[in-house]
């Protein structure tokens, strides 16, 4: 599940704008009323990556979906929360995800997460 939460925070524009980390940890939170942990975010990001539905450049702070992700995810109606019943069975149709490695520097995301909840 934290997959497609991550998929649809990168994603919820539908323009495949990219979006930094601190972007993302807000627009992940104002649809699922959550933060996402390191944990979460580091292995969605990984799973996304290989299954070829995000690009993601930790070092320019840079992450968004790839063409073929914007196809998949397209739009979802039910405002923020609408995703929840569009974006998951769109992801299932993919088959189980394949893991990928994903890292981040280290202190980068609760930078993010401090730098948010800031805001």
């Amino acid at each position: 599940m934290s997959d497609a939460w991550i998929f649809a925070a990168i994603s919820a524009d539908g323009a495949g704008r990219a979006c930094t980390l601190r972007e993302l940890i807000g627009i992940a939170d104002y649809i699922n009323h959550a933060v996402l942990t390191e944990d979460e975010f580091t292995a969605g990001v990984g799973r996304l990556l290989a299954a070829g539905l995000i690009e993601a450049d930790a070092r320019a702070d840079r992450y968004q979906a790839t063409p073929a992700g914007t196809k998949l995810c397209g739009r979802w109606k039910g405002g923020p929360s609408g995703w929840i019943g569009a974006v998951p069975p769109r992801l299932e149709l993919l088959g189980p995800p394949a893991d990928g490695a994903w890292e981040l520097s280290p202190g980068a995301f609760r930078r993010a997460v401090d730098e948010y909840m800031a805001s």
